[in-house]
């Protein structure tokens, strides 16, 4: 469950009351941010785990709100684990002392919780080790916008 205060980046966005909620076509071949199904026993539907690429991907709309720059591309997701229906995210923040790094904690695991609903476990791990450096972990865009050169 979402906080009420979370930004727009870890909600996912809603069809508005008077529109009428659109009936699940079903995963397209190809479409990385459903889970597979397919029929068990009984007819019951069975969904296969999400990949870590799914996830990683999912969590490129994150951003980093006093940067306005990806987590993702800042490079501070420093691993996404699958085990079937349990999701780890290990990352760190820009300093120790970052005072968003509870709310980004709350948008990674909003956007996991979005894209993989059939998680049962979702842990978002702060790490420290190795220290976050924007010159060896962020990827050349997220250089360019912060001014490294």
């Amino acid at each position: 469950m979402s906080p009420n205060w979370l930004p727009h980046w870890g909600k996912p966005k809603e069809n508005p009351p008077s529109e009428p909620e659109p009936a699940p076509a079903g995963p397209a071949e190809g479409d990385a941010h459903q889970p597979a199904a397919s029929e068990g026993q009984g007819g019951a539907k069975l969904t296969m785990p999400i990949s870590a690429d799914v996830i990683l991907e999912a969590l490129k709309e994150v951003e980093d709100p006093e940067l306005g720059i990806s987590i993702v591309e800042l490079g501070l997701i420093y691993g996404v684990e699958v085990d079937d229906r349990r999701v780890r995210v290990r990352m760190t923040l820009t300093s120790p002392g970052c005072p968003i790094g509870p709310m980004l904690q709350a948008a990674v695991h909003g956007t996991v919780t979005r894209v993989y609903p059939e998680a049962e476990d979702v842990r978002v791990d702060l790490v420290w080790n190795p220290p976050w450096d924007p010159y060896k972990m962020a990827s050349e865009e997220a250089k360019d916008m912060l001014g490294i050169w």
